[in-house]
C-alpha cells in the first residue's frame, strides 16, 4: 500500500507540473526546440498538419513539419478549453473522464476547410493515458479523409504511441493509408523531425517550367543529371536567349556546363535537349545528332511549335514553381 501511495504522489507531482499553454512562440514545449519557423502562405500545400495541444510542444513539432513540407497547419482547438486542472491525472480530472469513457467526444471550436486539396495529412497529438486525446476522434468522425495519406505522430516523455493511432484509424475508411505512428520525444530538435519528415518520400518536387517569349508551355522532363542540375540553375530564375538555327531548332547558352550522356537521337518537334554539355536546344522540326535528352513539350502541336520558335530568335525563361 505504502509502495502505491508513493507511485501515486510521484505522478500527481509530475502531472502538477505540466505546462500551461503559452501563447508566446515555444516556451512551453517540452521538445528541444526553442523558437518557430516563420510559416509563409502556400496555395500549392499538398500536405496538412492537424494537430491538437494544450501546450507548445505538438504545436512546435508540426510548424517544423510544415516548414520542411511547405504544408498547410490546422490547429484543433476544443469548444471548451483545458484549464491546468483538467490536466491534473489521476485525481478524476476532465482528461481522466474524457480518456476512460469511449463515448467521450469534447466539442471542436473550428473545422478546416475542404480537404480536397491534401494528399497527405500529418495528425499530431499528446498521447494521454496510453491514447490520443478523445478530441482527435471528435475530429475524425467529421472530416472526410478517404484516399489520403495520413501520418499520425504523438509527443511523449515517456509512453510510446501503443495502440493510439490504430484506433483513429479505425474510425476512418479503408481507402485511407495510415503510415506508422512516430513518437517524438523530449530529446527531439528540428533537425531531428526535419530528416524524419523528408525520409518519408511525401515531399512533392518543385516542377521546372518553361516560357517561350511569353507563352508558357509544359514540359514532361526527364529523370537524370541534367535535368536536375538544370532545374537547380532555375532556382532563381534561367532566362536563356536563343537562336534559330538550321530551319529546325532554337538553340541557345546555359552559361555553364551541365552533366551529360550524349548518345546518337533523332529529334522531333517539341523536343528538348542538351547539346555540347552546354547548349539548350529547342526543336519545332526534326534532326539526328547526339544529344542528352531533356524532356517535351507535349501542350503544342508542331504547327504550334514552328509559329512559337520559327519566326526569329527567342528568349526561353525557366524557373521554379
Amino acid at each position: 500500500m505504502k509502495k502505491l501511495t508513493a507511485l501515486l504522489t510521484a505522478l500527481l507531482l509530475m502531472t502538477a507540473a505540466l505546462p500551461a499553454f503559452a501563447a508566446d512562440a515555444v516556451s512551453s514545449a517540452t521538445v528541444n526546440i526553442s523558437s518557430l519557423p516563420e510559416l509563409r502562405e502556400n496555395p500549392d500545400a499538398s500536405a496538412l498538419v492537424v494537430y491538437f495541444s494544450t501546450d507548445d510542444t505538438v504545436k512546435a513539432v508540426s510548424y517544423t513539419i510544415a516548414d520542411a513540407l511547405s504544408a498547410d497547419v490546422f490547429e484543433i482547438l476544443p469548444e471548451i478549453p483545458y484549464a491546468e486542472d483538467d490536466l491534473k491525472y489521476y485525481t478524476n480530472c476532465r482528461a481522466d473522464q474524457e480518456q476512460s469513457d469511449s463515448t467521450a467526444r469534447p466539442g471542436v471550436l473550428t473545422w478546416p476547410d475542404s480537404l480536397e486539396k491534401y494528399s497527405v495529412v500529418f495528425l499530431g497529438y499528446p498521447i494521454w493515458h496510453g491514447q490520443a486525446p478523445k478530441i482527435l476522434y471528435t475530429l475524425l468522425e467529421g472530416i472526410d479523409v478517404s484516399g489520403k495519406t495520413i501520418v499520425p505522430f504523438c509527443t511523449s516523455a515517456s509512453s510510446g504511441a501503443g495502440s493510439s493511432a490504430r484506433n483513429l484509424q479505425a474510425l476512418t475508411d479503408n481507402t485511407a493509408v495510415w503510415l506508422d505512428a512516430k513518437r517524438i520525444d523530449n530529446s527531439s530538435t528540428a533537425d531531428d523531425i526535419r530528416s524524419w519528415v523528408l525520409s518519408l518520400g511525401l515531399k512533392e518536387e518543385a516542377a521546372m517550367k518553361m516560357t517561350i517569349n511569353d507563352t508558357p508551355v509544359s514540359v514532361a522532363w526527364e529523370d537524370n543529371d541534367s535535368v536536375k542540375a538544370l532545374t537547380n540553375l532555375a532556382a532563381d530564375g534561367l532566362t536563356i536567349r536563343m537562336s534559330m538555327y538550321g530551319g529546325f531548332e532554337q538553340v541557345g547558352s546555359i552559361g555553364q556546363r551541365l552533366p551529360s550522356h550524349d548518345v546518337q537521337t533523332n529529334t522531333s518537334s517539341g523536343d528538348v535537349v542538351l547539346y555540347s554539355g552546354d547548349q539548350l536546344v529547342v526543336f519545332y522540326g526534326s534532326n539526328s545528332w547526339a544529344y542528352t535528352r531533356l524532356g517535351h513539350i507535349t501542350d503544342q502541336t508542331p504547327d504550334q511549335m514552328r509559329s512559337l520558335l520559327g519566326n526569329g530568335d527567342v528568349t526561353i525563361t525557366l524557373s521554379i514553381d
